[in-house]
């Protein structure tokens, strides 16, 4: 508590200063001068009372907090040329003032009050020229106004910039006071006004003095630059802060605005990582050069704004267009693969869109633009109406569709089996019917399906010969018996016995084709000399009755030994040398070389029948193929000879082909290891 009125007394005739003292913690008033009692706008009766019982909330000074910190310190403190909210001649303003804090101790050194002044610094800095004094006043003002220096109207300050304005005449000193005034209250209810509008969009500002390169920024920017504490930092300091990979693009910013001739305009993005919390963040500042009446760069001012929430929506939209981007390309790689046509029909407009594989299996040039009737001109004409009716059950039944049609290559004028699945839905805007589909040419699966059939015709054709004639020489034998002499009857045993190795073969062959197919067909490997098979082979053709010429060259007396499945090796020169017996004229050569070294075993077997052409070489071993020559009606098979001979070389780890020009012969060979 305060001691006596002696002691009020001795401290304040030492100042002639606004004064208080308090006697608590709490603040409450022990004495106020008038002049405190007016820059409070408040009378005696607040005398005994909490400095903030006293005034609106709005109008509490930020001095309190210092107060109580001197308090509880017990050491004296002030602050010098600081802006301070008190009343002024009935108005509230802020104004440059100097304040003092001193603790009143006692003889334990503790605290018992607080002696409090504020003095408020007159403005002695303006001199103006009168040739010029309007312009002088205008800019200023404004040095007071973007400094925030400026104060509210009627106040100490504004009053002393006012009264030191020397004009000409009194009269228009006053008027050009009143405009000055009134501009002055405008500017200040705007700039609040600006000021709550940057605080709800959580916006900082800053401004770099050009002379001495100092940054002043607000406690927004300064938060957003990661600093803790400081209104001020050299330039260079905020530069350390500035991403890396962003510093020189921004330092490069900044000095191009210092050029008057860019109207010294700024608005960059980049990154920074905060001074003290190391936090990466993105901020996006937007500003402008301001320039001296010589258009030298005077001061830089703008605005800071926290746009990392922005850029992580980005990254994250980026992130998901790229998964559904390489999601699109992995699925358009897998229908390229799989040679897929994909199209779609817009029902209302009939325009048709189509991928280039859709393009190339209907003969469509790809720049083409292509409608619904150009789609189905290519359709076989007996498929037309069929599809339309599909279509158009799509639409209505909203049920997916998958049929089959025949359509002509608008290029190559080739028939090709073509299937169709998809279905119907309404288009992005909601409004257009489409019918979307893939096509998968089957051409092929057809054409297998087609030899499938033929195949079955044929064997039917070909068991049913040797069968024929098989039970025609049993059925001779039963009925006659007994008047057949023995040389007849071993005559028709002979040739049974032939139409039943025929079928035998047949049959093995059947069964080699569904070996094949289901991966079974196995080796059975043995060592064997080579002029024990081609004794056998020579053999096998000097019982049949061949009307050909057959000869042996090369080394077909080699008792050189071989490791391989001598009854598969066999069966290849059979059906190599049963060909050439087929598709050879009669009386003409046929001739079988073999030649043996170290590495390989070949065999090669040579006709003078009328060759084979180009195409049909490169699909002969292929199973079931036949070439297509009217001539040969006379030569019969399933087409899985060949086949089979492939698998069987291939499984023994060697070549198999045919050599051949059409009217020449043809010459069909193999070679494998003598040892696997």
């Amino acid at each position: 508590m305060i001691r006596s009125d002696k002691d009020i007394l001795a401290v304040l005739t030492s100042s002639l200063e606004a004064c208080a003292i308090y006697d608590s913690l709490e603040l409450h008033i022990a004495y106020a001068s008038a002049n405190m009692l007016q820059l409070w706008n408040c009378d005696k009766n607040v005398i005994g009372h909490p400095l903030e019982n006293c005034l609106h909330a709005s109008d509490l000074p930020s001095y309190i907090g210092q107060l109580k910190k001197t308090w509880h310190t017990g050491k004296s403190h002030s602050d010098k040329n600081v802006l301070v909210k008190i009343y002024h001649e009935g108005q509230l303003g802020l104004h440059a003032c100097n304040l003092t804090y001193h603790p009143l101790i006692n003889e334990s050194g503790e605290t018992y009050g607080i002696y409090h002044t504020i003095s408020i610094i007159p403005d002695n800095r303006l001199h103006f020229q009168q040739t010029d004094e309007k312009k002088i006043i205008e800019r200023r003002l404004l040095q007071d106004l973007l400094t925030q220096k400026y104060n509210p109207v009627n106040s100490v300050h504004g009053n002393t910039i006012l009264n030191r304005y020397h004009t000409t005449t009194n009269k228009r000193a006053e008027d050009i006071n009143e405009k000055l005034k009134d501009a002055l209250k405008k500017i200040i209810e705007s700039e609040e006004h600006y000021h709550f509008a940057l605080q709800s969009a959580e916006m900082g500002t800053w401004n770099l003095n050009c002379k001495s390169y100092i940054v002043h920024w607000d406690e927004r920017t300064r938060e957003l630059f990661g600093f803790a504490k400081g209104e001020s930092v050299p330039y260079d300091e905020v530069l350390k802060y500035i991403h890396p990979e962003d510093r020189n693009r921004i330092d490069h910013e900044v000095k191009k605005s210092l050029n008057n001739q860019n109207k010294g305009l700024y608005d960059v993005q980049f990154r920074t990582i905060g001074a003290e919390d190391q936090k990466l963040r993105w901020l996006h500042c937007k500003g402008r050069m301001y320039f001296d009446q010589d258009q030298q760069p005077e001061w830089f001012a703008g605005t800071t704004l926290d746009i990392t929430s922005h850029y992580a929506e980005q990254e994250k939209l980026e992130s998901i267009n790229n998964l559904i981007a390489k999601k699109d390309q992995e699925f358009r790689m897998i229908v390229e693969a799989a040679g897929i046509g994909i199209f779609s029909i817009d029902l209302e407009t009939k325009k048709m869109e189509l991928n280039d594989r859709c393009r190339e299996l209907f003969g469509f040039e790809q720049q083409a633009n292509i409608q619904e009737h150009d789609f189905f001109a290519q359709i076989l004409p007996q498929y037309r109406d069929k599809i339309r009716h599909i279509f158009m059950e799509v639409v209505l039944k909203q049920s997916p569709f998958d049929c089959q049609c025949e359509i002509e290559d608008k290029k190559t004028e080739k028939i090709k089996w073509l299937r169709a699945i998809g279905n119907s839905q309404l288009g992005v805007d909601s409004r257009h019917q489409m019918i979307y589909g893939a096509i998968i040419d089957t051409t092929h699966d057809k054409e297998e399906e087609r030899k499938k059939l033929d195949f079955i015709s044929i064997a039917s054709h070909e068991l049913k010969t040797p069968l024929t004639s098989l039970i025609a020489y049993i059925q001779l034998l039963l009925s006659k018996e007994q008047t057949l002499s023995s040389d007849k009857r071993i005559q028709y045993l002979h040739q049974s016995n032939e139409q039943a190795t025929r079928m035998r073969a047949m049959i093995d062959g059947f069964l080699n084709v569904s070996q094949l197919n289901e991966g079974k067909l196995l080796l059975h490997k043995s060592t064997f000399s080579i002029c024990s098979l081609i004794d056998y082979v020579r053999n096998i053709y000097s019982l049949k009755p061949v009307k050909h010429f057959i000869h042996y060259t090369g080394k077909v007396h080699s008792s050189q030994e071989i490791v391989a499945d001598r009854d598969k090796i066999e069966q290849v020169i059979i059906n190599f040398m049963d060909n050439a017996i087929k598709y050879s004229p009669k009386n003409s050569t046929i001739n079988m070389h073999v030649e043996v070294d170290h590495t390989y075993f070949h065999v090669q077997v040579n006709d003078q029948g009328r060759g084979i052409g180009i195409k049909d070489q490169t699909q002969i071993f292929n199973k079931f193929y036949r070439v297509n020559d009217s001539t040969d009606s006379y030569a019969s098979g399933f087409g899985i000879g060949l086949f089979i001979c492939q698998e069987i070389i291939h499984k023994h780890l060697g070549e198999i082909g045919v050599n051949s020009e059409l009217g020449e012969g043809s010459t069909f060979w193999f070679k494998v290891p003598i040892h696997t």
